[in-house]
């Protein structure tokens, strides 16, 4: 797995952090994009990985060495975990982007997958932590009560912990994306003529239609979702 450091961003915490937790995101924009907001510093966000369409791995933030610095990515965040509320989850998991405009209409594809599990080997490797499924979670589950919906429907959790946690089981993850809400956001990107290649992953945007528009999307679902949660 080759793994490009070159994009460093300065929205981190320069200090260690415990890793007990993976959380996977989705970037709502193009790759292009993404790293442009993680290396600005007044964007104030970031995650620590960085997965293409095309399997491509970033490292925005270190966590390879063994040593994870704190980025901003999860946000105000809770979880009850063995019975006690885990909270602030920034200072203790590992995020990772997954470059897609929308996980709760376009599929991910198989060299993301791949990637993925290439990069959860490594860190199960270095954070033992990481070692049950159970430390895998989605934006979704720790900040779903701000309407946060990544990776989304269209991520494939089951086989996603048949990949990385062969013979652990899969613990239940549910989209908060209702099928309502997404077919209601489908039929936006629809209207927009919007194009999607499920097998590069690749979305083809008419002219007028960039990442404000994705941005304008994932805002409305968060709106739609938080007043349900």
């Amino acid at each position: 797995m080759n793994i490009d450091s070159s994009y460093r961003s300065p929205n981190f915490t320069d200090r260690r952090i415990p890793v007990e937790f993976v959380v996977l995101h989705f970037t709502a924009g193009s790759l292009q994009r993404t790293l442009e907001l993680f290396l600005d510093p007044k964007r104030e966000v970031s995650s620590h990985i960085v997965i293409d369409t095309n399997g491509s791995v970033y490292e925005v933030v270190p966590c390879f060495s063994g040593q994870a610095l704190r980025a901003w990515h999860a946000g105000v965040s809770r979880l009850e975990v063995n019975g006690s509320l885990r909270d602030g989850f920034n200072d203790f998991s590992i995020g990772i982007e997954l470059v897609n405009f929308n996980g709760n209409l376009f599929p991910y594809t198989e060299a993301q997958y791949s990637s993925l599990c290439a990069v959860m080997e490594r860190l199960k490797a270095l954070y033992p932590a990481l070692a049950r499924p159970e430390a895998v979670v989605g934006h979704e589950q720790i900040a779903g009560f701000r309407g946060k919906c990544d990776p989304g429907r269209c991520f494939e959790w089951k086989r996603f912990f048949a990949l990385c946690y062969p013979g652990q089981g899969a613990p239940g993850r549910e989209p908060l994306c209702s099928a309502e809400v997404a077919a209601s956001l489908q039929g936006m990107v629809d209207s927009a003529g919007v194009q999607y290649d499920p097998k590069t992953g690749l979305a083809t945007l008419p002219q007028g239609v960039d990442h404000t528009f994705f941005n304008g999307l994932s805002k409305l679902s968060e709106d739609l979702l938080s007043k349900k949660a």
